[in-house]
């Protein structure tokens, strides 16, 4: 008897001991599990758990999804603290590039309170707007006037000359004088129309330290005559002669400052396009690179880059120009054009060939800039006359028939080694991109064709084929063709940005240097 009560004790001592360590590693494991982070559930468990919370009729059997995100995080991928990634996963990330990237939507681009000049700071999207925010200490109608002016002189710049071309005082100077009462140009009857707002996040800079810009945001304008009709060209159909591209710095020197500005342009897909949140939320990021004093580093603290024109309503060809701040006076100087030599100067040369075959491998990276020496005074894009060059017979570039006498030239010259790093380099050109290397005529975002002004646009601007999707035979060999969807490329440019910030948070850079291998 004595012996089965000592086995029985042993067994019940025995039996807690079991129990208790039971007990003790069912704690851990919930205390473990609450510890660790979670991913919050979907919207659809959320609403099955609140239902859960509820009295159930006695007919239902509840039974809880079994949960599928409980997953933990690598520790690979897990960040560090500071660099939080935003939820979401690269599947679901879309970019809209008409509410984010080409922005041409009548309902923002004719909105009537931003985009109208007599409604003074509130008309943000306006010429005049801009012009005001531009000047610095400089009165902004002289400011204005002693820009447009610079097309009535020759310009000489980089030992370069500029022709003159006067026809500007009859065909926008005096017209915009006279309805503003003869004495002074009157900002709010500037003649320029608003056509697009574009995002160029894809122009951004940085190595995998260090970000020295952010990119750029543009406003895109078309010049009116004084009966509000789109300025004509000289001689041809184009829907406009005259368009106007202001292009202004998005500054950033850090990457959170880069997040900033790709969330920013990125949530305007959040909102109904052309609703007044969309547009509300638009204004914020447009004047945080247009208004005075956003660029306290930059000439009269602006962040305008440079101001493009592409021209053909006062002199014999389509031309394109550049104007910078002046650091000294605070007014609007011409540049020279990026990365474009004068083609009258250099195209069809013996030079120009030796260029082309000395950077090849630089083209072909993507490494290549212009030499200084070599960038124009303005950039002739066509058509032209065997009279434009000074020894047209011993020039050995391409030529293609145009109209009657006038000829259309590509970039070209007898020697070239390889025609792919020709191409690189004219596309990067001010009249390559805009003419025969993307089949463009003359202009990439200009008037529709058919309109409704001078009451409306009617309809968007006209985009070039070169950003909607195009293929373009080569210009100079026979044969040879490429694609073009730029406003795509951007789309996917934005894309590898934001998912690098969804990975990696905000802290660095991408590994991978991005430099813009197209300036225009």
């Amino acid at each position: 008897m004595e012996k089965t009560t000592t086995s029985t004790t042993a067994e019940v001592a025995k039996n807690s001991i079991i129990g208790l360590s039971v007990l003790l590693f069912i704690q851990t494991v919930i205390h473990f599990t609450a510890t660790q982070p979670q991913d919050p559930p979907p919207e659809e468990e959320v609403v099955i758990e609140e239902k859960a919370k509820q009295p159930l009729a006695q007919t239902t059997r509840f039974r809880p999804p079994k949960p599928t995100n409980l997953r933990r995080p690598s520790p690979i991928s897990r960040p560090s603290r500071g660099e939080r990634p935003r939820r979401g996963s690269d599947r679901d990330l879309k970019v809209t590039p008409e509410k984010e990237l080409m922005i041409t939507d009548l309902r923002v681009i004719e909105d009537p309170l931003r985009t109208n000049p007599e409604n003074g700071d509130d008309a943000v999207w306006s010429f005049r707007y801009m012009m005001e925010n531009m000047a610095g200490d400089n009165d902004p109608a002289d400011f204005t006037l002693k820009w447009l002016e610079q097309w009535e002189t020759d310009q000489v710049i980089n030992g370069q000359t500029s022709p003159a071309r006067p026809g500007i005082r009859h065909a926008l100077i005096d017209p915009w004088l006279a309805a503003s009462g003869g004495e002074r140009l009157d900002l709010n009857k500037a003649p320029f129309k608003l056509l697009a707002i574009v995002n160029r996040l894809d122009l951004r800079d940085h190595d995998r330290r260090t970000v020295h810009t952010a990119g750029e945001g543009r406003f895109v304008f078309g010049v009116l005559n004084e009966e509000g009709m789109p300025l004509p060209p000289v001689v041809g159909e184009a829907a406009g002669g005259f368009i106007v591209i202001f292009e202004y710095e998005l500054v950033a020197d850090e990457m959170r400052e880069l997040d900033k500005w790709a969330q920013k342009w990125h949530n305007l897909g959040r909102y109904s396009l052309g609703s007044e949140r969309y547009k509300e939320n638009l204004e914020k990021i447009t004047r945080g690179f247009t208004d005075a004093g956003k660029a306290p580093n930059k000439a009269n603290q602006n962040s305008i880059n440079q101001i493009r024109t592409n021209e053909f309503s006062f002199g014999p060809n389509w031309e394109l120009r550049e104007f910078v701040l002046d650091a000294e006076t605070g007014l609007l100087k011409q540049h020279t054009v990026a990365q474009t030599p004068d083609t009258l100067l250099a195209n069809g040369t013996p030079d120009f060939a030796q260029l082309i075959n000395d950077y090849e491998n630089d083209l072909m990276e993507g490494n290549f800039s212009t030499p200084a020496a070599w960038l124009g005074a303005t950039s002739v894009t066509g058509p032209f006359l065997p009279t434009d060059f000074p020894d047209f017979e011993e020039r050995t570039f391409t030529t293609i028939a145009f109209f009657e006498e006038f000829v259309d030239i590509p970039w070209s010259a007898e020697g070239i080694a390889n025609n792919e790093a020709r191409h690189k380099f004219a596309l990067n050109t001010c009249n390559g991109c805009h003419r025969h290397e993307t089949n463009t005529d003359f202009v990439q975002i200009t008037f529709p064709e058919e309109h409704s002004l001078p009451a409306s646009l009617g309809k968007e601007a006209a985009l070039a084929g070169f950003l909607t999707g195009i293929e373009v035979e080569d210009p100079v060999v026979p044969g040879e063709s490429r694609s073009f969807n730029d406003i795509e490329r951007r789309v996917e440019d934005l894309k590898t940005l934001l998912e690098h910030i969804r990975r990696n948070g905000n802290v660095r850079p991408p590994r991978k240097s991005h430099r813009p291998k197209f300036v225009h």
